[in-house]
């Protein structure tokens, strides 16, 4: 099949995922032992693609996963702009028992009502979420026409962002399939646009 592909990563199990915490600080929290074991496996997945390119977000728990699969695949790995997790904002830090009722109403305007305009307080909109998601990956498939590139990433910003940018995607099958640790959602772009090969495995037509 013709296309340029982009397999976007979420990152390894961290810290904040044991501890439940929300951030999307460069000062974030590490991967765990289990992460990083999560990660040479992804890493282990994804040597017969053909993958000649490797980035990932700037925040640690990416730039750790990102390690790992390119000490797996011989590449090394490039900070990308605009991938990182989305901005909570005054939630920032907080434990999922307060900012998961938070986030509830947020996504459910982002998805139930498509309303981009709706974000958390301090923090960014839908809309800026998935600006900065396609602008992101745009640059990766343009630098990378013709091939197979990985980019590490984040399950909240994933799940907004690539929704809306890919032409066979919809909140309905996102919501239902939230991205675990690793887990790798697989794009094509073409003269059409963008288009979601597969989501955690799921083939999307």
């Amino acid at each position: 099949m013709s296309g340029t592909r982009v397999l976007v990563l979420r990152h390894g199990q961290s810290e904040g995922n044991v501890a439940q915490v929300w951030t999307s600080s460069l000062e974030g929290y590490p991967l765990t032992e289990r992460g990083r074991e999560q990660a040479r496996a992804a890493g282990e997945r994804l040597v017969d693609r053909g993958v000649t390119a490797l980035y990932a977000s700037p925040l640690p728990r990416a730039q750790q996963t990102a390690q790992e699969v390119g000490a797996v695949l011989g590449l090394s790995a490039a900070t990308l702009v605009g991938v990182h997790e989305l901005d909570v904002g005054v939630h920032e830090g907080e434990h999922d028992d307060t900012v998961g009722p938070v986030a509830l109403d947020v996504f459910s305007a982002w998805w139930r009502d498509e309303d981009l305009t709706a974000g958390f307080p301090g923090g960014e909109t839908g809309q800026q979420i998935v600006d900065r998601m396609r602008t992101a990956l745009d640059s990766v498939a343009d630098r990378h026409e013709g091939t197979t590139s990985v980019v590490v990433s984040h399950g909240g910003a994933m799940a907004v962002g690539i929704q809306w940018l890919c032409d066979n995607l919809d909140a309905m099958f996102v919501s239902q399939h939230i991205l675990a640790n690793c887990e790798l959602v697989e794009l094509r772009r073409d003269a059409d646009g963008w288009h979601c090969e597969a989501w955690a495995g799921l083939a999307r037509d």
